[in-house]
């Protein structure tokens, strides 16, 4: 057995592994051999690990993690799937550069997995269900606006939960707040909720405590492009109703604030928000700094806002 286990959803992933070695070990309590890509100078370890023979053990499974991050372990891609003994089973984790020689001989002779990140909607399904295996209870809007205040990483949605859980098992909304650290995209989310309210001075208040926090303005910059998109579906949708953009991916929580946000904006005023933000984004990819232009975006958004 040759297996790649890859892809952003780490969670998955990590479950993926610990199924394929609980099945292992019941069927052939053989011997497990783990390697970290990122700690190798060489790959000669791992071409060691695959090649020989425990006399010992029936079989052996060999695990490498952080695959694609060690230039010696992708250049020997072929060699050690090649060179495995047939009396061994062997795991390689990685998120690879689809471009690369290695992704593409690895996907073709692999049994190659790919993980990927649920949407918002599916992860706020999950969320309710792996809360009730554990014995709690969430209902679906406050588990859709935990996944809006953590964003789809799935392994932290997993930790989050359980500590929810472990202070009271009924989740609610207030409780949420209490516990829970909302990530970047969240409090862009209030941010863009604050502009286009018209109310300037808690935006800029808003991007300063981002800045504050270490996020650069470019990185605050992709999630606001982001933001918009979303908002666009929301002014632009033929039926303004939350089940219409649920139905195009949205989780209800987003959906109920895209709709709250899109009742204030014009197209014709959406339309202007995003030629200037696409002039800001191209300045980006010149080394500009955006810094200033971001600020002046903020003032004159908010400002359009409250006199519309």
């Amino acid at each position: 057995m040759k297996v790649v286990l890859s892809g952003s959803n780490d969670h998955l992933i990590h479950e993926e592994l610990l199924s394929i070695v609980k099945k292992f070990n019941e069927k052939h309590a053989g011997s497990i051999e783990r390697f970290d890509g990122a700690e190798l100078t060489s790959s000669d370890p791992v071409l060691d690990a695959v090649r020989s023979i425990s006399f010992l053990d029936p079989r052996k499974l060999v695990v490498v993690s952080n695959f694609a991050e060690s230039k010696e372990l992708l250049d020997k891609s072929e060699a050690i799937v090649e060179q495995t003994a047939d009396s061994t089973d062997l795991i390689i984790m990685g998120k690879f550069d689809k471009r690369s020689v290695a992704y593409k001989y690895l996907k073709k002779n692999t049994d190659f997995r790919a993980f990927e990140d649920l949407s918002l909607a599916e992860l706020s399904k999950w969320a309710i269900d792996y809360t009730g295996e554990q014995g709690g209870l969430i209902q679906y809007e406050a588990a859709s606006y935990l996944v809006e205040q953590i964003g789809t990483n799935q392994y932290r949605l997993k930790n989050e939960l359980d500590k929810l859980i472990a202070t009271e098992r009924d989740i609610d909304r207030d409780l949420i707040d209490e516990l829970v650290e909302p990530t970047a995209q969240s409090k862009v989310f209030a941010l863009l909720d604050a502009v286009f309210n018209g109310r300037s001075k808690q935006a800029w208040s808003l991007y300063r405590d981002q800045r504050a926090q270490g996020e650069e303005p470019y990185k605050i910059l992709a999630m606001i492009v982001w933001q918009l998109q979303q908002l666009t579906l929301a002014v632009y949708a033929p039926q303004k109703t939350k089940d219409t953009l649920v139905s195009a991916g949205m989780s209800p929580y987003s959906a109920g604030k895209n709709l709250q946000m899109a009742g204030k904006i014009s197209p014709k005023n959406l339309r202007y928000y995003i030629d200037q933000l696409a002039k800001i984004d191209t300045q980006s990819k010149t080394n500009a700094n955006i810094e200033s232009a971001l600020a002046v975006y903020i003032a004159d958004v908010a400002s359009i806002q409250a006199t519309s």
